[in-house]
């Protein structure tokens, strides 16, 4: 079971002992839940996916529930193995034990017909990726904005490479490095490099933010896209409708191609309403998103 995984790499492992035990009051026998929430805590703030407050009891709660196996989600798992950085093996032991619960989505990888080139090789991981489109209330792309956690996969990582739509009219850094060269690549692909502050060495993390806005006169949007040509981690897609105009009909989707035409995966969603929300907690060379009518 996953939970008492997770109780015993905590309480054994001395790399991620010592994180929760320099936070804890009291020492003791037993971990020390508000440590550990702790830790989280310091994680959520410092990737930007949350700023709940030193301490707060909601964050207590979820490691209580994790640590005891009354539930363990996902989107938690990838908390514990991100804030406590742990291995890349013991972060597979965690999912495959996980992967036994009838609980939780499963991850999207290797749906990819073909390898296009590209502009440059990947040298990091995405440990967590939070993106989030708003629709406009014509129906046009408005703007993406991203928050990314990635780390090094060896010495020397001086760029992310931001793979972005042909509506884009700018991109924005607003943490974590600057606009570098822009590329078209792969038979048709666009992107940019973004120059990191300060170069990586390996397992090094940084943290990433950047926005992109669309031109107006772009076309009606109708879907939107995310490929992942190596592995990222614990990834959350959403859509938000601004205007009065909803989806009458909208599906997840995966496809063989970052270019292809139509997904070779979808599920039904419903209508939609004013936003559309998915976690996977990985995707591997594999394109995911939406599509609405």
């Amino acid at each position: 079971m996953a939970s008492d995984l997770l109780r015993h790499l905590l309480t054994t492992d001395s790399r991620y002992l010592t994180q929760w035990q320099k936070r804890a009051r009291r020492k003791g026998a037993y971990i020390n839940q508000s440590a550990v929430a702790n830790v989280l805590d310091d994680y959520l703030f410092e990737s930007g996916e949350g700023c709940s407050g030193k301490g707060t009891r909601s964050l207590k709660d979820r490691v209580s529930r994790a640590l005891s196996g009354t539930s363990l989600s996902w989107e938690t798992l990838g908390w514990f193995i991100n804030a406590f950085s742990m291995s890349d093996i013991d972060a597979n032991r965690l999912r495959e034990a996980h992967g036994g619960s009838a609980h939780g989505p499963s991850g999207i990888s290797h749906t990819l017909r073909g390898r296009r080139e590209l502009a440059r090789p990947q040298r990091h991981r995405t440990m967590n990726l939070i993106e989030r489109y708003e629709v406009g209330p014509t129906g046009t792309l408005a703007s993406r904005h991203t928050s990314q956690v990635i780390r090094a996969a060896e010495d020397g990582v001086t760029a992310y490479f931001f793979n972005h739509e042909p509506e884009a009219a700018s991109i924005e850094v607003l943490h974590g490095g600057r606009l570098g060269r822009r590329y078209e690549y792969g038979g048709g692909l666009l992107g940019v490099e973004i120059m990191l502050c300060d170069p990586l060495d390996r397992s090094d993390v940084a943290l990433l933010e950047y926005r992109t806005a669309f031109s107006p006169t772009s076309s009606r949007a109708m879907e939107v896209r995310r490929p992942a040509f190596a592995r990222a981690e614990n990834v959350s897609l959403s859509v938000r409708f601004t205007g009065e105009r909803r989806p009458r009909k909208a599906w997840t989707c995966v496809w063989d191609d970052p270019l292809g035409e139509q997904p070779v995966e979808e599920e039904s969603v419903g209508p939609g309403g004013d936003s559309l929300y998915r976690f996977l907690p990985y995707i591997e060379e594999t394109v995911v998103g939406f599509r609405w009518q």
